[in-house]
């Protein structure tokens, strides 16, 4: 483990990091900054979930995040912020989302990977009460399966040039720019979604709506691109509003009922649910 300065540790191994985490969890730690060099962290074992108890950096030493891998989770909360940068995370326990945040967590991420590699149903990334920055980030699942990348619950999410498989909003709030997203997008109770090119690939979903919009939630966007032929976007009680639809406004099909405000390039579309 090589010392920098007082705030700032390198790392090179699984034991490192370990117990550099938890010394800048301790109350009077100046660690603020954990530099990580490549390599596979915990790579051979199962179930490590990393509890960060303090504001605090962790980052690969390089720009390739595939270059330092971690097999872990991490739990969030009580107010704590952490950032996360150029870092690929996966987490193959059974019983817990790869990142977890909780009680008004902050969460930034910037050039970070984070999937899940088992086939257990809990989501990749879960936040209650907190907050999700990302830019140039993916988040991942098995495309093929109804598992969230992101579940947001009482939270709040920013994502720039990202990547975001599967998104769930619950009385949460989504500002999206130049993001890619596939499999399903759903918003219920009270949620929004503002967002600027925002492309929805659904082509592996065969079950559900494509879109799903529910109970007093609000969509807004400019430049919407949904590639698979004939996605459906179902609002029940909400607001959906569009202008520019990249894929062609001819390839969607809506569904919505008598309580729902519904406007595609200002006009109101035709409603397969009629």
């Amino acid at each position: 483990m090589k010392l920098n300065n007082i705030h700032t540790k390198t790392v090179k191994n699984s034991r490192d990091l370990f117990l550099t985490l938890q010394k800048a969890n301790e109350a009077n730690s100046h660690i603020q900054t954990i530099i990580l060099e490549p390599g596979k962290y915990f790579a051979d074992e199962d179930n490590i979930v990393l509890s960060v108890k303090k504001n605090l950096t962790i980052k690969g030493k390089y720009s390739n995040a595939k270059a330092t891998h971690l097999n872990c989770g991490f739990l969030l909360g009580d107010n704590n912020t952490l950032i996360l940068k150029n870092l690929a995370i996966d987490y193959d326990g059974e019983e817990c989302n790869t990142i977890a945040l909780y009680d008004g967590a902050e969460l930034y991420g910037d050039n970070i990977i984070v999937d899940r590699t088992t086939e257990s149903h809990w989501d990749t990334i879960f936040c209650k009460d907190s907050t999700l920055s990302l830019k140039n980030s993916e988040v991942l699942t098995d495309p093929t399966r109804n598992i969230c990348g992101i579940s947001l619950k009482n939270s709040q999410i920013i994502a720039t040039h990202s990547n975001l498989n599967a998104p769930l909003l619950d009385n949460s709030t989504a500002y999206l720019k130049d993001v890619f997203t596939n499999y399903a997008f759903a918003l219920k109770n009270k949620s929004n979604l503002s967002f600027t090119d925002l492309t929805l690939d659904t082509s592996q979903n065969t079950e559900f709506s494509d879109f799903y919009v529910d109970n007093h939630s609000t969509v807004t966007g400019i430049n919407l691109n949904l590639p698979k032929k004939y996605s459906y976007i179902d609002v029940i009680n909400s607001h959906f509003e569009n202008t520019n639809f990249a894929s062609g406004l001819d390839n969607v099909r809506w569904r919505f009922d008598k309580n729902s405000t519904v406007l595609a390039d200002g006009d109101e579309p035709f409603n397969n649910l009629a």
